[in-house]
């Protein structure tokens, strides 16, 4: 049963690779947006706007598929009626004697 190990020996090694090269890769993309922003401080202002601009699109549509839904469910409550004036729903009581 010792031998029975699922996971290789350079599991930890390998882990530990993958942390390092994604620190890595977050820090000199955050070098990089600083020497940018540096270079051109409108981009600070054009980040913003950005990000305004995204926010607005993503209301926006969330707002027309809402509008889209409620279009559907008011189709389906205009359905006619007539059909199932007769119809009576059974209900069954139990009670317990004690």
């Amino acid at each position: 049963m010792i031998y029975n190990n699922p996971f290789s020996n350079s599991f930890f090694s390998e882990s530990h690779k993958t942390i390092t090269w994604g620190t890595f890769v977050f820090g000199g993309t955050l070098f990089l947006l600083a020497v940018l922003i540096f270079a051109y401080p409108a981009l600070i202002a054009y980040f913003f706007a950005g990000m305004i601009l995204l926010a607005g699109v993503t209301a926006l549509a969330i707002a027309w598929k809402l509008w889209r839904f409620r279009e559907s469910v008011s189709r389906i409550e205009q359905w006619p009626t007539e059909n199932n004036s007769r119809y009576r729903s059974r209900v069954t009581y139990f009670r317990w004697h004690t």
